[in-house]
């Protein structure tokens, strides 16, 4: 088992983006949309959603970490988690003050709880921000073939460096744990159990 605090190796991803490796067979669906408004009120403590205050969880990769926390949409008010990225600035040192952030949209959500759970194999979203220039990606993929499957989460903005950690399996997990969490509460009354059964037809059928 993986610890969410340890150092990956981002050496696959980066091979796979040079173009020496070949990528995997799948094709990932995109969704261009804005994103809503981050919730962002000063005069009140940080949302916490369903969890405790400052909960979040986070992943390190050796030139990038991302961090999922609970978000609220502000003009819905659509209960969502928001994905962040940093770039390394030494071992185990990551420059938090120019993070990249996307809210995972309403229609977003599900596929990205999908993926991270491994029912979907990749899933991208693109045009976020203001500016429509932020995106990110989720890839499930293998260094070799004896080894085991990795997700890599790469999260972008114009103007900087691509961000990419590799995520351990269990890792991702925990990830689409906390997003199925924040997710069910904004239907009353829907289980966890439903929630997943839903996303696995949404996915046979290729939704």
């Amino acid at each position: 088992m993986y610890n969410s605090n340890s150092i990956y190796s981002t050496e696959h991803f980066e091979q796979r983006s040079s173009g020496n490796l070949q990528s995997p067979p799948y094709s990932a669906r995109t969704h261009n949309q804005p994103q809503e408004p981050t919730y962002t009120d000063f005069n009140k403590p940080r949302y916490s959603g369903a969890f405790n205050t400052f909960f979040s969880l986070k992943c390190h990769g050796k030139k990038a970490a991302i961090e999922l926390k609970p978000s609220l949409t502000r003009s819905s008010e659509w209960e969502t988690v928001m994905l962040e990225a940093a770039i390394s600035v030494g071992p185990k040192q990551f420059n938090w003050a120019d993070k990249i952030s996307i809210q995972i949209t309403k229609t977003e959500l599900p596929h990205v709880i999908s993926t991270f759970l491994g029912i979907k194999q990749a899933f991208e979203g693109k045009s976020h921000g203001v500016n429509a220039n932020k995106g990110f990606s989720l890839a499930w993929q293998s260094r070799s073939n004896n080894s085991p499957m990795i997700l890599f989460v790469c999260v972008t903005e114009g103007g900087k460096p691509a961000m990419a950690v590799p995520v351990a399996g269990f890792d991702a997990m925990m990830l689409g744990h906390m997003a199925c969490v924040q997710y069910i509460r904004n239907f009353p009354g829907l289980t966890t159990d439903a929630c997943i059964k839903s996303l696995e037809i949404m996915s046979r059928h290729n939704i």
